[in-house]
């Protein structure tokens, strides 16, 4: 719309483009945590909870945490962290566990993608999207910052401190600081009697510095991040006929990335947007056969290197309707000690045409995305360097509608396709690789209706989403006479029928503000591969029929309860749902209070203040697993004292 000044002769009109601030596809589900007194500590905590997302938990504090929405696997899941995605080209699994919550200001889930301005190639390119934005600091607050110490159950010890500082005109530094430790032991029952877990310890130490920097035109932000952990894999219950064998198994990671993005308003209807990142991620395998005879020895060393850079261009034709164009090139490389190893390279582009119009009532939202990866190694076997079989393509197709015909009513919907190259592993990992291995594709349709309703001092939200996604030329492993050999093979088509419900109510009453949220799943997920087969039409592994959780809150005069419930239904470790590879259904039951203390001010115009809450989890001290033969924790606690200043 066009705005024009009322004292004539004296200003110029200025016009505003709505297209630039209306977001055609809202997320399902979204955290602020600045507002939570206590807030979760690990991001997995915070996915947990969400609707229509498993998180696949091997256990204990360092246990391997991913995500799966919707039925499409971690590997259709991009996690974002500012915009650019947090990626592991070895075996695409990224371990939520190693992402704090400390410095994030809000996480994001977002079914398709975001499809909002200047995005990257990449996040037009997801199945689903997870998005990590930073809580940037306000420039002309002077000096803030954190110190926070968290202890509890399992010998866990996990102290931070974050400080904010402004340096010169619109620039902030924030740096960060996280260590942690645990022994991962907890009991845990198994047949006709009581174990206790074994190494399950876990060191770990994040370091980060970031700068953020906002003019009139222009807003930057840069990262240095690093991260080392030792951790123990105390690997699946397996009842042998001498007993229950110790896992001797260890990791040593060394992680770091720096990464950055700037974007810049050129006019009011052009805009751009680069991004750069690079990350050295190194890997110690070992099996220490001296302490478990049964395992085969192996000591295994990898180093992966990634560069990576996007740039995204935006302008307004008309308002309100824009045309963004974005391009990400992006080089792997992964080498290794092993022996027969092969050290594979891969150079991978990812285009994206996209346009958009936003009026209020109705938007719409439409892309293109041409993705496409050279690969080449070196082997022994090869001879030398290759390319055989080594560029591989997709094309993904999306549209996204937004209509809202009443005040507080909304409906949206998107259908698209994508899809996830062969990860390294997949490809040329110790002889099981498949240099032939085509991209695995996702075909999805969606659509939300959402009614909120706001009645002060009441809050009413109700939210229906049903889905249907397609996923063909799944990439699985077939074993051979080796349990650490395996055959990668395309097959299989799965059919997955869902739907996702919400319902919110929350009240003011005084000082107090009261909620009661409450979520529901449902997925039916099933093989359609081979017609006539035995496992033709069951559901597939590790997604459950019916899900949900009811969470209850409560926050006023400094104090903050919160009751989470959840629950998972019956699901099977394997396509072929037999007795043997049920996993049994559990509920889980967690408690949270916490308290505020404002404390006197550090220097005029300051403020701060001391926090303490206690976790009280599994109060009930259920038995569960997530996956089969890693039993998860009881009952187990941690406290959280933090000053704010």
């Amino acid at each position: 719309m066009r705005l024009t000044a009322q004292e004539a002769d004296t200003l110029a009109s200025a016009q505003v483009f709505s297209v630039k601030a209306r977001p055609v596809v809202r997320p399902v589900e979204e955290m602020y945590l600045p507002s939570q007194v206590a807030a979760p500590a690990q991001v997995a905590e915070v996915l947990r909870h969400f609707t229509g997302v498993q998180v696949k938990d091997y256990g204990g504090v360092g246990g391997l945490k991913t995500v799966n929405v919707r039925s499409l696997g971690s590997e259709h899941v991009g996690i974002f962290l500012d915009g650019i995605q947090v990626d592991n080209a070895q075996n695409m699994q990224v371990d939520l566990g190693r992402f704090s919550t400390a410095g994030i200001g809000t996480v994001a889930l977002f079914n398709g993608q975001k499809s909002r301005r200047l995005q990257t190639a990449k996040e037009y390119a997801s199945g689903a999207a997870v998005h990590l934005n930073s809580a940037r600091p306000v420039y002309g607050d002077g000096s803030h910052g954190q110190a926070k110490l968290r202890g509890g159950s399992f010998g866990t010890v996990n102290p931070s401190l974050q400080w904010d500082k402004d340096l010169w005109k619109g620039v902030t530094l924030r740096t960060a600081a996280e260590f942690l430790t645990s022994n991962g032991r907890y009991k845990f029952p198994c047949f006709d009697t009581t174990l206790v877990r074994e190494n399950g310890d876990i060191r770990s130490l994040r370091l980060e510095a970031q700068l953020f920097g906002q003019s009139q035109r222009d807003d930057w932000q840069f990262r240095a991040y690093a991260y080392g952990s030792e951790r123990g894999f105390p690997g699946p219950v397996i009842r042998r006929a001498l007993g229950f064998p110790f896992s001797a198994e260890r990791q040593a990671d060394q992680d770091i990335f720096i990464q950055g993005g700037w974007n810049r308003d050129w006019s009011e209807r052009y805009a751009t947007a680069l991004r750069l990142k690079y990350a050295d991620s190194y890997t110690h395998y070992d099996t220490h056969p001296e302490k478990n005879p049964m395992a085969l020895p192996y000591d295994l060393h990898y180093r992966q290197r990634s560069g990576y850079v996007s740039v995204a261009q935006s302008y307004v034709l008309a308002n309100p309707w824009s045309v963004d164009l974005s391009t990400d090139l992006q080089r792997n490389a992964l080498d290794s000690d092993v022996g027969q190893f092969v050290t594979p390279r891969r150079t991978a582009f990812t285009g994206a045409l996209a346009t958009r119009v936003a009026w209020e009532r109705f938007r719409a939202a439409a892309h293109l995305v041409y993705m496409g990866a050279w690969d080449c190694f070196d082997s022994p076997d090869a001879g030398g360097w290759t390319r055989e079989n080594g560029y591989r393509d997709a094309w993904m197709p999306s549209l996204s509608l937004f209509w809202s015909p009443l005040e507080g009513l909304e409906w949206d919907a998107y259908a698209k396709r994508s899809y996830r190259l062969p990860s390294f592993n997949d490809l040329y990992y110790s002889q099981m690789g498949n240099s032939s291995l085509v991209p695995e594709s996702a075909l999805q349709f969606g659509t939300d209706l959402r009614y909120t309703y706001w009645p002060r001092p009441w809050y009413w939200e109700a939210r229906v989403s049903p889905y249907y996604n397609r996923v063909s030329d799944k990439i699985v492993a077939i074993p051979t006479s080796s349990q650490f050999r395996w055959t990668m093979l395309n097959i299989g088509v799965v059919d997955v029928l869902g739907m996702d419900v919400k319902a919110k109510a929350a009240c003011q009453a005084g000082p107090w503000d009261i909620g009661a949220t409450l979520r529901y799943s449902y997925q039916r997920a099933l093989d359609h591969s081979t017609p006539g087969s035995q496992t033709y039409g069951n559901q597939i592994p590790y997604i459950p029929l019916h899900s949900g959780s009811l969470t209850l809150s409560a926050h006023g005069n400094g104090w903050s309860f919160a009751w989470d419930s959840s629950f998972t239904g019956g699901k099977w470790s394997r396509t072929a749902n037999t007795p043997d590879y049920y996993i049994e259904p559990w509920s889980l039951s967690d408690v949270t209070v916490g308290r505020s203390f404002p404390l006197k001010a550090v220097r005029e115009s300051s403020m701060s203040k001391l926090v303490v809450s206690l976790a009280l989890n599994n109060i009930f001290n259920t038995h569960y697993e997530i996956v089969q033969g890693y039993p998860m924790p009881g009952f187990n606690a941690l406290l959280s004292v933090e000053y704010k200043w």
